[in-house]
């Protein structure tokens, strides 16, 4: 239909009446509002009871009381009183649904009960807020939640079978000898999943739990005889599932030679099922293993009970070694000269080790003990001895720094070429050799993947590797700060800090050295005192974070980030409060009754986006301790995204428990309707909460560690202006590409069931 000209200049007139409001929206804001931002406490006069609440209160009255009778007349009295009101054309008062939840409430059968409360549910005028509640009471029906707990077990189990074969088979679509090798593949992998799956998986332990509380509530239900006979099944199962995992535990044990981990390991089995024949085998080679290691100890420990004399030759080496300034390295030399192919050669040897150490001749004191090390046990009466020092990385930390080096650079070489099985096939409680077989062609792919893994190798965070070196480096530091391989130790321990981001470590590290370079100190301390400065920024709690930031300026003065710490530590103190409970302008919009006259009694204009007569800063209000309120208003001149002007204002005991009954009582009931829109727990902002309600806010509480820094805000800061949604089908279609062989897939995918938030508690 075409406009006529009088309607077009009406439009026109219209349009250009918007835009002048809109651009007058968006011109320079005026600043702050003139006056107080908050309006009139309004009176509130005491409410006069009406015949819908007399009618309430008879019936809630009725149902305290037992009387079914007074709660049925009382329900029709209500009933009659919403007729009355809709013919008049008023709004019916909205109690009838409250009331019959009452009455539901007061029913003994709890199948009774949920009938009626689904009959309930069928009606069109329940509060939101009732009708999520009454839904969550329905869900919670031990029967149903096992039932759906079981249809979740079924679609897992099936799901993960089509999956795995789903996908090679999608890319048949452009290689046809690959899609069958990646189905032979994937079979292989169902055929291990399926061995490594519990008996019983976490939603057939879920339902489990719901089966046991059902008869626990209900033992003369008709459905407990069934429902029993599905418990002792599945605690069969259970039993099952904890006795192969103690099995798995105990054959991993012996491989690692703890017998005495794998004994206890094949009891707890046996526990589970009495009389296991793989069970008993464990815990009898167990049982053998750990007797003769016992043997193997007792044999060691015990001493030889000879009554000869020390040859004359050795008094010298023995005088030595009790005088507390004795000549032990000469004396053992010369019994090891004197008497080269004597009984005590072994004992000279080691004297002498531990007199080299004493005069800091660490390297050939090692290489002595090495060498005793290497005798046979059986010949050598020191050989074990040696062995313990040699082997002990509390006593030869440089050794084991060597060889965890060494290590080390194997596993980076290792992860480069092979990935996640450099160190070998996965654990599949299976034979090796089957285990290296099933794994064969994945090396294949770990291979064909080496250079993104080369790419990468520079940037992995967090570092996984040189923890291990890292430990026995720092141990020799601390055991030797001096000796001869202190500087290489300290070198690479600082290399290996500065290579994971830890730059007060290598700073330390650095200061450590001998004759540290300005230069590079001075480049460390200015990375430190960045790093710590963020640290501090990020913390919560007031008290640590001013501690953090103020050490960061006394510390580093001399650096940019230390100047930087001290003013911030001086603005944090100048806008520190007790509490700093934020609600957001976005929330306020949400929820105008928590701006409006019943909760904050916000001026309305100052959230009605005209930045003219002055506007809220998306910062919003803060409640900031005591009675007093923070607001934040867009800056004169300035943008929404600029520096908020905050202005204190001191409210009243009243308007301050309005705002926090209201801002309660508003979030609790959309929490209640919309799932996304949870009020996550803190505890310092409810205890605030109880006192301003109280009237005791005006006496803050003097830890620091009572701060509450929550954050209210709006759906749409949260998840922008549309909000994610799930598909329903059960079913998704992927598309997959291959760059190496240039391969193109689609395949069907079915959707694992989302476990339930309590799923941890089963595993």
């Amino acid at each position: 239909m075409i406009a006529s000209r009088p309607e077009r200049r009406s439009l026109a007139a219209a349009a250009a009446l918007a835009a002048a409001f809109g651009l007058a929206a968006c011109g320079t804001a005026a600043g702050p509002p003139g006056g107080s931002p908050l309006e009139p406490l309004a009176s509130r006069a005491p409410t006069v009871p009406d015949d819908a609440d007399f009618a309430a209160h008879d019936v809630a009255a009725a149902a305290l009381g037992g009387d079914r009778d007074g709660v049925k007349a009382g329900i029709a009295r209500l009933a009659q009183i919403d007729r009355e009101r809709v013919q008049e054309g008023d709004r019916p008062t909205g109690l009838v649904p409250f009331v019959l939840n009452l009455r539901n409430a007061t029913i003994d059968d709890d199948s009774l009960d949920r009938e009626a409360t689904a009959e309930l549910l069928d009606r069109n005028d329940v509060d939101p807020a009732l009708r999520a509640s009454l839904e969550d009471f329905l869900a919670d029906d031990p029967l149903e939640i096992a039932d759906e707990r079981i249809q979740d077990a079924r679609q897992i189990s099936f799901a993960r079978v089509f999956n795995m074969l789903s996908e090679p088979a999608g890319h048949a679509i452009s290689n046809i000898p690959m899609a069958a090798v990646g189905v032979a593949r994937a079979l292989v992998g169902v055929a291990v999943e399926e061995h490594l799956a519990d008996e019983l998986s976490v939603p057939e332990r879920q339902a489990l739990v719901q089966w046991k509380r059902f008869v626990a509530a209900h033992p003369e239900s008709p459905e407990a005889p069934e429902v029993e006979a599905k418990i002792e099944s599945a605690q069969a199962a259970w039993q099952r599932t904890e006795r192969d995992r103690t099995l798995r535990a105990a054959r991993r044990a012996l491989q690692q030679d703890q017998p005495g981990l794998a004994l206890a390991a094949a009891e707890q089995a046996l526990s589970y099922v009495p009389e296991d024949g793989e069970a008993t085998r464990l815990r009898r080679e167990a049982a053998a293993r750990l007797a003769e290691a016992r043997a193997e100890r007792r044999r060691s420990l015990g001493a030889a009970s000879g009554d000869e004399a020390a040859p004359a030759e050795a008094r010298g080496l023995a005088v030595a070694l009790l005088l507390p300034h004795g000549d032990v390295a000469g004396e053992a030399r010369r019994l090891l000269t004197l008497w080269p192919e004597g009984p005590l050669q072994d004992e000279a040897r080691y004297a002498l080790a531990l007199a080299q150490e004493e005069s800091g001749q660490e390297d050939e004191s090692w290489a002595t003990l090495r060498q005793l090390a290497d005798a046979d046990p059986a010949s050598s009466n020191m050989a074990r001895h040696a062995s313990a020092l040699v082997d002990s990385p509390e006593q030869n930390p440089w050794e084991a720094f060597s060889v965890a080096r060494n290590l080390d650079r194997g596993a980076r070489l290792g992860w480069i070429f092979l990935g996640p099985l450099a160190s070998g096939p996965r654990d599949l409680d299976l034979p090796r050799p089957l285990e290296w077989l099933i794994e064969a062609p994945s090396y294949l792919d770990a291979l064909s993947s080496f250079p993104n893994r080369l790419v990468r190798y520079p940037w992995i965070t967090p570092w996984p590797f040189g923890r291990a070196p890292a430990t026995y480096a720092r141990r020799y530091l601390e055991h030797d700060p001096r000796g001869p391989h202190a500087e290489e130790a300290r070198s690479w321990l600082e290399g290996f800090e500065a290579t994971r981001g830890n730059w007060a470590a290598a700073l330390e590290l650095a200061e450590q050295a001998p004759s540290p370079d300005p230069a590079h100190l001075a480049g460390l301390r200015e990375k430190t005192a960045s790093q710590l400065l963020e640290i501090g920024k990020g913390e919560r709690r007031a008290d640590v974070r001013g501690s953090l930031v103020r050490r960061v300026a006394r510390e580093f003065p001399d650096t940019a980030a230390g100047r930087e710490a001290g003013e911030f530590a001086r603005r944090d103190a100048e806008h520190e409060t007790p509490q700093r409970i934020r609600i957001s302008r976005e929330f306020l919009r949400e929820n105008p009754r928590v701006a409006g006259p019943d909760g904050l009694g916000l001026r309305p204009e100052l959230l009605d986006g005209d930045l003219r007569n002055g506007e809220l800063h998306p910062d919003g209000v803060v409640l900031a301790g005591g009675r007093v309120l923070e607001l934040d208003f867009v800056a004169e001149h300035g943008g929404e995204s600029a520096k908020p002007v905050r202005r204190f204002e001191v409210v009243s005991n009243e308007r301050l428990a309005r705002l926090v009954s209201m801002l309660e009582e508003t979030t609790t009931r959309n929490a209640l309707v919309d799932p996304d829109d949870q009020v996550l727990p803190d505890a310092d902002r409810d205890r605030f909460f109880e006192r301003a309600r109280l009237g005791l806010a005006e006496e803050p509480t003097p830890r620091a560690a009572a701060q509450s820094t929550y954050a209210f805000r709006g759906m749409r800061e949260r998840y922008g202006l549309v909000r994610s949604r799930e598909s329903i089908l059960p079913v998704e279609l992927v598309l997959q590409g291959s760059l190496p062989d240039l391969g193109l897939g689609a395949f069907p995918r079915i959707r694992m069931p989302k476990p339930t938030p309590d799923a941890f508690l089963y595993r």
